[in-house]
């Protein structure tokens, strides 16, 4: 099932692989199966010889909605049942390490790839999605493309802090995270978190003529490069934080509600997943940020 749910490309001519998240019915909500397959087809593609690019896009409506939170929140303790007992710290965080941010996960995987990894975006960059991205080389995004992570609404932001705040300033950061208001394409750019922005219908060219002039170098130049890269963002404390994100999200995803506070956890208990997403933006919409 994960097979066809994550497709893998090699354009032999280019020197191109290309993975496709490919769950449009569900806006490529991502399953923690999913996850997975991304991460073994990146490490696919990076022991490929004759793989100088990875792109990494989405089918359909957008990019990525973000994690499929009916698949993630048994992992966390989610469950129809109010006496079920909650799996263990431990299950959760060795889920968060070998899935998500640790040396094993995905994000680390494409972090420290030693090929070039370019998103190409469009639509909903959301969560998960948000994360698969910023752990690329590059962002090149649609007009129509959105950026944020909703969970900085339920329990703050994750291992990708460390990075955003690299890339877009803690001012942006910290407003994305407090507020949970998405970025559109033209902002996601003025603060540094895509390369660049074009029409949907020119979205598939740029990022093809992007990858063409990347694949004109040397493979050993590449790797080399991205070596050197993956060494200044050790001393910046990126990999570190993406490291850290699988223990704080465990502590995170344990925090305790108030009878006035919106707990999806609880929500999902009562009314379902679509039931507890309309009471989310039910408190949310009547402010004039609210995206």
């Amino acid at each position: 099932m994960a097979d066809e749910l994550i497709l893998y490309e090699m354009n032999q001519e280019k020197k191109r692989a290309t993975i496709t998240i490919n769950r449009p019915e569900k806006l490529n909500g991502l399953t923690v199966a999913m996850w997975d397959d991304i991460t073994q087809k990146v490490i696919q593609a990076e022991k490929d010889d004759d793989v100088k690019v990875i792109v990494l896009k989405g089918s359909g409506r957008c990019f990525s909605s973000g994690h499929d939170v009916a698949d993630l929140g048994p992992h966390h303790g989610w469950s129809s049942d109010p006496k079920a007992r909650r799996p263990s710290q431990r299950r959760r965080m060795i889920i968060d390490d070998s899935t998500f941010w640790g040396r094993r996960g995905t994000c680390q995987t494409i972090l420290y790839c030693d090929k070039a990894t370019i998103a190409q975006v469009h639509g909903y960059c959301y969560g998960g999605g948000l994360q698969i991205a910023q752990a690329c080389d590059l962002i090149i995004a649609a007009e129509d493309a959105l950026f944020t992570h909703p969970g900085y609404r339920y329990i703050g932001p994750l291992g990708e802090i460390v990075s955003l705040i690299h890339t877009m300033g803690i001012r942006k950061v910290k407003e994305m995270m407090l507020t949970g208001k998405a970025l559109d394409a033209q902002e996601a750019l003025s603060c540094g978190l895509v390369n660049k922005v074009v029409p949907l219908a020119k979205l598939e060219e740029a990022v093809d003529e992007v990858a063409n002039l990347i694949a004109l170098q040397p493979r050993d130049a590449i790797v080399l490069g991205k070596a050197n890269f993956e060494l200044a963002l050790d001393i910046m404390g990126v990999g570190a934080g993406y490291t850290a994100g699988y223990i704080t999200h465990t502590l995170q995803t344990n925090i305790r509600y108030e009878d006035d506070e919106f707990n999806l956890f609880k929500e999902r208990q009562t009314k379902g997943m679509k039931g507890a997403f309309q009471e989310r933006e039910k408190r949310f919409k009547g402010s004039p940020l609210a995206k």
